[in-house]
């Protein structure tokens, strides 16, 4: 089975050119999301066949008890710091927001770029002021092909200019704590209850080859490689699934088959 899908764009505030140039799009604001594949409202992906294959066949067909597909694409790349925010746990989305997750996520540098991070967020608690967050940020160069893992509960930015495949949990739950002056919505009484302490060296990946968060795992290919059951592939350059030709960022659903390329191998753990 190879399914292809078609991609939605998110013109964001923060928005980039550069994905605009990239996928020959004009919007304004400029895209800042990519969602390459999704199965959440209202960016929902559909496949690229007569029949607009959804995601929701797709479960039904193999058989997966979920509310809707659990794993979600992006290509993103914001042209100013994204807002220093926090994602809740799935214990705290199904408790406050009514939602079957939180959002854990990773971030694969297909460009380099840069990152600020809390890794104490239960410091936000002793915040007077949502601006002295800031004062916290731990800032960290990433190089192309290193891959950071953002679990639900760290508290996060993602500098200008970068670009990442965004992987994540199926879930849009975002806490804002500070924006940078923008004047958006923040969410602090939420965002306080959501933050946890981490470890810096335990969620950097350099030179990435894989990745298992217990929700869903990623692996890195290169050259030819046969998959079982079934995969999500993300390529990351020109490449092949089956004998069909891909471009960089087209993905696909596939169940054993053989990909040709560098490409982000996506399965679904639980």
């Amino acid at each position: 089975m190879i399914v292809k899908f078609e991609p939605r764009f998110r013109s964001m505030v923060w928005g980039n050119p550069k994905l605009n140039r990239l996928f020959n799009i004009e919007t304004s604001p400029f895209i800042g999301e990519v969602w390459l594949l999704s199965d959440l409202e209202p960016f929902v992906t559909s496949a690229v066949d007569q029949e607009k294959t959804s995601l929701k066949k797709l479960m039904k067909d193999f058989d997966m008890d979920f509310p809707r597909f659990p794993v979600l694409i992006k290509l993103v790349s914001p042209a100013q710091w994204l807002s220093i925010q926090v994602h809740p746990d799935d214990t705290i989305a199904r408790a406050v927001e009514n939602e079957p997750w939180g959002k854990t996520e990773c971030w694969y540098f297909v460009e380099p770029g840069k990152i600020a991070v809390v890794p104490n967020g239960t410091v936000l608690k002793n915040c007077s002021e949502p601006s002295e967050i800031s004062e916290h940020l731990v800032y960290l160069d990433m190089r192309a092909g290193d891959l950071f893992f953002v679990p639900a509960g760290l508290i996060h930015t993602l500098g200008p200019e970068s670009v990442v495949v965004e992987i994540q949990q199926a879930s849009d739950l975002t806490y804002r704590i500070y924006d940078w002056g923008r004047k958006r919505e923040t969410h602090i009484e939420k965002a306080s209850m959501a933050v946890k302490d981490f470890r810096i060296e335990e969620l950097i990946h350099r030179n990435f080859e894989k990745l298992n968060c217990g929700t869903f795992s990623v692996h890195h290919t290169f050259g030819r490689t046969h998959l079982i059951g079934l995969s999500i592939v993300v390529f990351l350059k020109e490449g092949f699934v089956a004998q069909i030709a891909t471009k960089s960022y087209e993905t696909f659903i596939i169940a054993d088959e053989t990909i040709e390329g560098e490409a982000l191998v996506v399965k679904i753990e639980k």
